[in-house]
């Protein structure tokens, strides 16, 4: 059955995303925000930067954009509450992601201070962390 296809991928992408997204605020954005900018040693800012550049491999874009990918497919192949919410989560979550944290992050490139940039940031990840696993969550009950 074509739904055996995509849900399973749809679940285990978007909890990877959303697993990603979790470990970042948990761990390496607390650590980020301790080092005081002007302090010896990397400043905040440019971690985040090369951060942001490493990011973009084809194993993260498979999970940024597999998730919602697998999500609509089972929406559409098996329309229920749970999935069609699933798909919803997932989308919502890469809209996020391209219309704020995107921005937020070549502004950051550009030479913006990591002070002013982390605080829009931080919101905006914390929704599509939600999304990502509330989304994978949905499609997978």
């Amino acid at each position: 059955m074509l739904t055996d296809l995509v849900f399973p991928p749809s679940a285990l992408t978007g909890g990877l995303l959303g697993g990603v997204y979790l470990a970042f605020d948990l761990a390496v954005l607390p650590a980020l925000r301790r080092v005081p900018v002007g302090a010896p040693g990397p400043d905040p800012g440019d971690t985040m930067r090369a951060i942001n550049v490493a990011i973009v491999r084809p194993s993260f874009l498979a999970l940024l954009f597999g998730a919602p990918a697998f999500a609509v497919a089972a929406a559409v192949l098996a329309p229920s509450p749970l999935s069609i919410g699933s798909a919803a989560l997932q989308v919502g979550g890469l809209v996020v992601t391209m219309a704020v944290n995107v921005p937020l992050n070549d502004r950051l490139a550009g030479g913006e201070s990591f002070d002013r940039v982390v605080g829009p940031w931080l919101r905006a990840h914390r929704i599509r962390t939600a999304a990502a696993v509330l989304g994978a969550v949905a499609v997978g009950l």
